[in-house]
């Protein structure tokens, strides 16, 4: 199996209008798009963002008559303290092949807000970390945690504030991601448009340390011209410390992928 693309939006994700059709054009083997579900959203004036289940089904069916690649059923969950029961009780009745968990917004402001500017760097990100590691512990779904450093991407980090404030909390998050068996993931909008590859490069091999073995790579494209966005450089970093395949997931089972070549 070649590895695809496990995180990117279409239409029915709030912030996008991507087709679905212009994706298929680079005719993958496999396509999933993982569209936003979020609950009393703070980018939508706190109404929930819930992608159409019934639009995805039949869409699908749809396209399934004009196209050999295969299709699957994907979601990226905005997970908020207190909203875990809701979640599961909806991921219930609308199954997905692919579960991503994100940690977008706490219940008053997204972590990429405005408002987070008016605040201490450091206060946000403990905020965030903090959150990600009640997540990790109340929410028991999911196969992928995506951007690890979301919550920070309004700020300017370096590794080395990284380590000296956060490698406890990291350390944490990262166990508890190995002890469930999810996989982590390399995020291309962090890494290029919002420059955080450092942070990746510190990242990796912390998660490593606590036995951390599966990762994925996620474009986050909200437009089919970013998919696949730098694969080639992630995946030459992955490779830099010893990696040298992706998990996939589709439902119950999940495989091993060879890196994508340089």
């Amino acid at each position: 199996m070649n590895y695809y693309d496990q995180h990117l939006h279409t239409f029915l994700s709030f912030d996008s209008t991507e087709q679905f059709e212009n994706y298929l054009a680079y005719e993958p083997e496999f396509f999933v798009a993982t569209d936003h579900f979020d609950l009393k959203n703070p980018y939508s004036d706190f109404h929930d963002d819930i992608p159409n289940y019934q639009h995805l089904v039949k869409k699908h069916q749809q396209l399934q008559e004009t196209t050999n690649t295969h299709l699957l059923k994907g979601i990226e969950i905005g997970v908020v303290p207190g909203q875990e029961q809701t979640i599961l009780d909806y991921l219930q009745d609308h199954p997905y092949d692919l579960k991503l968990i994100s940690i977008h917004q706490n219940g008053t402001f997204d972590y990429m807000d405005d408002a987070v500017l008016k605040k201490d760097k450091f206060d946000v990100a403990k905020i965030y970390f903090d959150q990600m590691a009640t997540v990790l512990d109340s929410f028991p779904d999911g196969h992928i945690v995506t951007h690890f450093d979301y919550g920070l991407r309004r700020f300017d980090f370096s590794q080395e504030e990284l380590a000296h404030h956060f490698e406890t909390e990291l350390t944490a998050i990262f166990k508890k991601i190995v002890a469930r068996d999810l996989a982590m993931e390399i995020n291309a909008k962090s890494f290029g448009p919002y420059k955080n590859a450092p942070l990746y490069e510190y990242a990796i091999p912390l998660y490593q340390s606590v036995g951390g073995k599966l990762f994925t790579l996620g474009s986050d494209a909200h437009v089919a011209s970013d998919y696949r966005l730098d694969f080639a450089a992630m995946s030459s970093l992955l490779r830099s410390f010893g990696v040298t395949e992706l998990a996939v997931f589709q439902g119950k089972e999940r495989f091993m992928a060879d890196l994508p070549e340089v």
